[in-house]
């Protein structure tokens, strides 16, 4: 396999991981949430939030392992890391640095560096 391939992989297989195991946390939100005393709708606003980031997380590492297996997929794992430098930016603006900014970017760069490769070893 070529590198570029492999570095999408290795970005794959973290952003794969990190999304189940954010959507596994939803009891532990649902406390926070009791605890906090928030109530509807935001309550609902927030878990769905939360589950819709862990599936977004599960299908961007999906599409971005599929796209390195295709001729000129290098462009979709590009878009794949744009996305993630996008929702990097709004975990950072909103929540200030923590390990899931830290594993955002180190996922975006995998797939940064994985897309440019891929595109260099097609052209």
């Amino acid at each position: 396999m070529k590198t570029g391939r492999w570095l999408t992989w290795i970005g794959s297989v973290i952003l794969f991981l990190t999304g189940i195991g954010h959507g596994a946390k939803l009891a532990q939100l649902q406390g926070m949430i009791q605890a906090s005393g928030l109530k509807a709708p935001l309550d609902g606003i927030v878990r769905a939030c939360w589950l819709t980031f862990s599936g977004e997380m599960v299908a961007i590492a999906v599409i971005a392992t599929v796209a390195s297996g295709i001729e000129r997929g290098g462009r979709i794992v590009l878009i794949c890391a744009a996305t993630m430098i996008l929702n990097g930016a709004l975990l950072f603006h909103y929540l200030g640095l923590f390990i899931g900014v830290y594993a955002t970017l180190a996922v975006a760069l995998l797939f940064l560096a994985g897309g440019l490769l891929q595109g260099k070893q097609t052209a």
